[in-house]
């Protein structure tokens, strides 16, 4: 008896995937374009969601004001194929292979796409046409001159994201979310479709170079890459081969502490502001870290990176190893306060110093694993001490008052907020709770003076 489509309709996720194992752009990344589990997503779910562009199918009509970039993506692509001698016949040869490409791209969203293979092409082909000609509008000027000119230039002067930085930074920032991507082969293929004499399999890492130059990040020379996120964590590891291991907090001593064993935090030199860097260094009493710019975007791009390095085996953790090297660092305000005051933390935002204290405590909530990258250092910390123990006592006796401190106001501010949120959520439970209490005073005094008659 034939089964009926939607009897075996549960299969076809399987079949996607295993036909796709040996393809030669997927094979390494299935699943490259998870959702975030919600371990991760909990305790900031707007860090993985994009503010301004979808890109690719997991976000695409969740919020209507992601809509209004629907229209620059579109002039994109027209501006794309107008770099080529025949638009249309571009457009169909585009449309035809990426359709080809179906089972490759449902692979890497692990196969669970709602989407039937002509809309799924169609995100793949307009989003696909909008992150190259984004490329190659803000090319370097070493590749500018070897890239082919749009025949319409002259409507660059008012587009409204290259034009306009601080609009620019915030789309760069939704390209580098988990859940906001496409698969890198189908940038490079429309590449190669489009311009075949400039994007050859000779020069494949022209693409790469292309978006690295984007986001400002060091060119490297990689074999495959799953999406942009994946090519910006290739481009910011330093290690390679660290032993995986289960995620645990491995620095027993916050900067109180350390400072308290006679450790010396100063800032290490460090060139590039605008990544994280990951040289730490410890040598006779001296720890040198490089200082952390904390920006508007600093938790966004930190929680993508550690949510992609949890959903992979066999890559560096580097960055979850970093985050927790932070956690343990930072236990409490004084710590906060100790480490922007030498300079290690440089806090460029509006963001106070209690929600400095939750994002390290929270950072790597939900990650399970991590690397052996700050192993030996952590060993060396905790085993310090170069103090008289009288030099170290006031110094760790004010460092408990002050988490007792810290302890009692966190716990009345949160049992206001429950309270304000469970038994006052509006005007009347107020009055209700305010003559509950009136109520049981006057009981209470009502009892008392009886007693005493």
């Amino acid at each position: 008896m034939d089964e009926t489509p939607n009897e075996c309709a549960w299969m076809h996720s399987i079949k996607v995937t295993l036909g796709s194992l040996d393809h030669r752009d997927v094979q390494s990344f299935i699943s490259s374009i998870p959702s975030v589990p919600t371990q991760l997503r909990k305790p900031n779910e707007q860090a993985y969601s994009p503010k301004l562009v979808t890109i690719g199918p997991i976000h695409r009509g969740t919020k209507s004001h992601l809509l209004a970039m629907e229209e620059h993506k579109w002039r994109y692509m027209l501006s794309l194929l107008h770099r080529t001698q025949n638009p249309v016949s571009a457009l169909d040869k585009c449309g035809t292979v990426i359709l080809g490409l179906d089972d490759a791209v449902r692979a890497s969203y692990g196969g669970n796409i709602r989407y039937d293979s002509h809309e799924l092409a169609k995100i793949m082909l307009l989003d696909g046409c909008f992150l190259l000609e984004l490329l190659l509008r803000l090319s370097p000027p070493e590749l500018m001159n070897l890239l082919p000119n749009d025949h319409e230039s002259h409507n660059h002067a008012s587009d409204p994201i290259v034009q306009n930085e601080e609009f620019l930074f915030s789309v760069l920032t939704d390209l580098t979310l988990l859940e906001n991507q496409i698969p890198f082969f189908v940038i490079k293929t429309l590449a190669r479709i489009l311009f075949p004499s400039l994007f050859t399999r000779d020069a494949d890492n022209l693409v790469s170079d292309l978006a690295l130059s984007l986001f400002r990040y060091p060119w490297i020379r990689c074999s495959s890459v799953a999406h942009f996120l994946h090519l910006l964590h290739l481009s910011s590891i330093v290690e390679e081969g660290q032993k995986v291991k289960q995620a645990h907090q491995e620095l027993r001593r916050c900067a109180t502490r350390l400072r308290a064993a006679g450790v010396a935090i100063r800032p290490a030199h460090c060139k590039n502001i605008l990544r994280f860097n990951f040289g730490f260094r410890f040598s006779k009493g001296v720890l040198e870290i490089p200082p952390l710019h904390i920006v508007n975007t600093t938790e966004i791009y930190l929680r993508n990176f550690i949510a992609w390095e949890q959903s992979r085996i066999g890559i560096n953790r580097q960055f979850t190893s970093y985050a927790l090297f932070f956690k343990g660092l930072i236990c409490s305000l004084q710590d906060i306060e100790l480490l922007v005051e030498n300079g290690v933390i440089m806090n460029e935002t509006k963001i106070s110093n209690e929600d400095l204290l939750e994002l390290f405590s929270t950072i790597t909530s939900g990650a399970d694993q991590m690397d052996s990258s700050y192993s030996q250092l952590c060993e060396d910390l905790n085993a310090y001490s170069a103090v008289n123990p009288l030099v170290k006592f006031p110094i760790m006796m004010c460092h408990y008052c002050r988490l007792c401190v810290e302890f009692i106001k966190f716990f009345c501010k949160r049992s206001y907020r429950i309270l304000i949120r469970d038994h006052i959520p509006n005007v009347w439970k107020l009055i209700g709770v305010i003559a509950a209490a009136l109520l049981l005073a006057l009981t209470i005094m009502q009892t008392y003076y009886s007693a005493r008659d």
